[in-house]
């Protein structure tokens, strides 16, 4: 396009700002202090569109205007042609400086997908900036519905159907971490009768919600006491205190700690599902789709190789 062609193009979004702040004040003087303009200079702008578009906008009183038929009809679409010009001139910012892609997530459920799937997605994309932030269940909700992330990798949400969009990436089976020297470690497997009453080792149910609802349904549905030691906001301090023998601690399969054994639970409970999550009250971006299709790829790979099985 030619630089006076631009020129043009920017002319009119200027004038339909004008006619817009005109609309929603309904005076010109308002409209002229909104926009830092004098009164005559907005008057001439609008006038200069009326002209162009041959119609009159506004019916003009002593001290304000009211919009004409087809001054309503340029209020609707005139905001939905600003909104899609606002998209594209930040398409193009984000082309040129590298769009960010925001990712919250679950350390230990996403953790082991992140890198490989990262990796294929930052050759389709060079040059998208990636931010990846270890967060708890509460910090994701909060970032996706506040804007501050573009996409969440952890276990979905209960009851937030209609606020975030869902994409299952893998289902973990759940196993039992258990320290190195507890009388449980020698058994290639353990049951659930053999945990009444063990000290319990969780993520923090403030944090985590999704997990505690899990454990707990599952041990009131086998009948047995639950003896919660000790409460961990994150896979590290989890670890942890699992080394250091304070208890045991229901965990994906595929997760790994020092001087701890991972040891499946029979019957297996129900597995963990791991979703990417996106908001549906913005719009979904191309780069996002391209990295959550990428996840899945990487998770379906493993998952024929058979890998994360205890």
């Amino acid at each position: 396009m030619e630089i006076s062609a631009l020129l043009t193009v920017a002319m009119e979004l200027r004038q339909l700002q004008l006619f817009l702040a005109a609309a929603e004040e309904g005076s010109i003087t308002a409209a002229a202090k909104r926009m830092h303009l004098t009164q005559p200079a907005l008057s001439r702008q609008i006038k200069s569109l009326e002209e162009e578009l041959g119609v009159e906008l506004f019916t003009r009183g002593a001290h304000s205007v009211s919009l004409t038929p087809a001054g309503s009809v340029l209020l609707d679409e005139g905001r939905k042609l600003l909104d899609r010009a606002e998209r594209v001139v930040k398409q193009v910012r984000a082309t040129a400086d590298g769009e960010p892609l925001r990712i919250g997530y679950a350390p230990s459920l996403a953790g082991p997908l992140l890198g490989l799937a990262l990796e294929r997605f930052s050759q389709i994309h060079p040059r998208v900036r990636v931010q990846l932030s270890d967060c708890s269940s509460a910090e994701m909700r909060d970032g996706l519905t506040q804007g501050k992330l573009d996409v969440v990798v952890t276990v979905p949400w209960e009851g937030d159907a209609q606020g975030v969009r869902w994409t299952t990436i893998r289902r973990h089976r759940m196993r039992l971490a258990v320290p190195e020297n507890h009388p449980l470690a020698s058994q290639k497997k353990v049951t659930l009768a053999s945990l009444d009453g063990q000290k319990l080792l969780l993520y923090a149910r403030a944090d985590y919600p999704e997990y505690w609802q899990s454990i707990t349904r599952l041990f009131r549905e086998h009948g047995l006491q639950a003896k919660i030691a000790g409460e961990f906001d994150g896979v590290t301090s989890l670890g942890a205190a699992l080394a250091a023998g304070l208890g045991v601690a229901f965990v994906a399969a595929g997760t790994r700690f020092d001087r701890v054994v991972i040891l499946p639970i029979d019957p297996e409970p129900e597995p963990v599902c791991v979703a990417a999550g996106i908001s549906l009250s913005g719009t979904l971006s191309p780069v996002v789709e391209v990295f959550i299709a990428e996840l899945a790829g990487v998770a379906a790979e493993e998952e024929k190789a058979g890998k994360g099985r205890v």
